[in-house]
């Protein structure tokens, strides 16, 4: 009998892995790997995984596939990722699970990480409609910014001089940001949400270090994290708690900000037309979703801007000319500016594609069986958008690794048509991109040009800071990518 168990048993398994492990897409070419792992080992870092999809990419072209542990994925790239987000965009707009994310949010995935069910597309229309609330022209929005970005400044103002590191200034000026669109309004300063934002921040970076928690199947050895994870769902609690401490006011006749637009649902049972209701889980971790989407992204894209600014001199003198010269140093600026300073435009785009501090796009799932560049690929295959890929790609911007907004501009100076950043895609695009975009791209605007209409940024007294390298170990130790802590000096103008 115990031969016949272990003879049963070897089957099984031997089957187990052969449905594993054998191939739906042996007609996308990719690197070997080895029995059952596949490619898993070749990819132990954040920073060796992206040397290896770079090595790929070159060698296999703009589509190819890896093998983790079973698990097939397609790797995106170049004029494909335009077929995938866009033109077949609601193929591609599912999303494989992520148990061990998952098991930190109720059991459920609210928005970003969320399949694109009936459900998420209720829970986009909700979010637009709050968003709806300050105004289609972002009038509101601006105000709330420009209050929160002056008291960063007044604060940086305050030092003097003196060495400093930029990033707790950015990040409570963004967190605030985020307060009052979720509240209504922002919390004192020294209020505790500040630095667990900070420390949310810090932690998000940790985790995605390593890279178990969000391979397939690798959910597994997430225990391998519990600290870290624990740790991760006490500061998501704290988030929590502070917004629902609003609800003891809440008023259905005054929408304060995002968290009574999605609770008003709840409490009402709003429906879409298909009878979907979100329940208080939703309510809650939606939240968190959106307050982390609105800062993360948003902060280290302030903070590179800030090191290139130290870093190339005779440009910053440069917008600071064209601010000058278009806004003066009394009046604040507005949206209302923003294309009447082309080269600061041209800035900000250029550092999205040079820090790619997204170097992927979310993984997606195909929704249907499709085809990706004449491939035809199965049902609920897993595909990555290589969004770095395009933005260091020479094919695409000449001397990729070369800080180069001139790229943008025209000869006359002005801000080329968008048609030529087809291939700038930091905050995604198609079904599945940023909810957040023009909100984030406003607050980018009035950050960096407030900064420099008020101050010259200049390297530390102690010290240099050199050019950041897009490429390096430190700078690809976390998704989102984030520049090395460091410490500059600020002098009025």
């Amino acid at each position: 009998m115990f031969a016949i168990l272990v003879a049963v048993t070897v089957v099984l398994l031997f089957g187990f892995i052969w449905n594993k492990t054998r191939s739906r897409l042996t007609h996308i070419p990719g690197p070997s790997g080895i029995p059952i792992a596949g490619n898993a080992f070749e990819l132990t870092s954040t920073f060796i995984m992206m040397q290896k999809m770079h090595e790929w990419m070159e060698k296999f072209g703009d589509i190819f596939k890896i093998n983790l542990f079973g698990e097939e994925i397609v790797v995106v790239s170049g004029t494909l990722t335009g077929e995938m987000l866009v033109t077949k965009g609601s193929d591609f707009a599912g999303r494989p699970r992520i148990p061990a994310l998952e098991s930190l949010e109720g059991n459920e995935v609210h928005l970003v990480l969320r399949d694109y069910d009936p459900k998420l597309r209720f829970i986009r229309k909700l979010v637009h409609k709050g968003l709806r609330q300050y105004g289609e022209g972002m009038d509101k929005i601006e105000a709330i910014s420009v209050t929160e970005i002056a008291k960063c400044l007044d604060k940086i103002e305050k030092l003097d001089g003196a060495d400093f590191d930029p990033f707790p200034y950015i990040h409570h000026a963004i967190s605030q940001v985020m307060n009052t669109m979720v509240t209504g309004e922002a919390v004192p300063d020294g209020h505790p949400m500040l630095n667990k934002a900070i420390d949310w921040d810090r932690l998000d970076g940790e985790l995605s270090q390593d890279i178990t928690l969000f391979l397939p199947g690798m959910d597994k050895l997430a225990f391998l994290l519990s600290g870290k994870l624990k740790d991760y769902a006490g500061i998501l609690e704290f988030f929590i708690e502070h917004w629902r401490s609003y609800e003891a006011t809440y008023d259905k006749e005054n929408m304060r900000g995002l968290y009574d637009v999605i609770y008003k649902a709840y409490l009402e049972s709003e429906t879409d037309e298909e009878g979907i209701k979100i329940s208080y889980n939703n309510v809650k971790y939606l939240m968190f979703e959106l307050y982390g989407a609105g800062i993360t992204t948003t902060h280290k894209s302030i903070y590179a801007f800030v090191h290139m600014m130290v870093t190339h001199p005779d440009l910053q003198k440069r917008i600071q000319a064209q601010i000058d010269d278009v806004i003066g140093s009394q009046r604040t600026p507005t949206t209302a500016d923003k294309h009447k300073l082309p080269l600061l435009e041209a800035t900000i785009h250029e550092t999205l594609r040079y820090i790619s501090h997204l170097p992927f796009a979310l993984p997606h799932e195909t929704k249907k069986e499709t085809s990706l560049g004449g491939y035809a690929l199965p049902n609920k295959t897993q595909v990555w958008p290589l969004l770095s890929g395009n933005h260091h790609n020479p094919k695409y911007f000449k001397d990729p690794l070369s800080f180069n907004p001139d790229r943008f501009l025209e000869n006359d100076g002005s801000l080329s048509p968008a048609s030529s950043r087809r291939m700038l895609t930091p905050f995604g695009a198609g079904t599945r991109n940023c909810i957040g975009e023009v909100f984030a791209r406003t607050r980018l605007f009035l950050f960096t040009s407030s900064l420099l209409q008020r101050f010259t940024l200049l390297q530390p007294t102690e010290g240099k800071l050199n050019v950041l390298d897009p490429k390096s170990e430190d700078y690809l130790k976390k998704i989102p990518c984030v520049c090395p802590n460091f410490k500059i000096r600020a002098i009025s103008r």
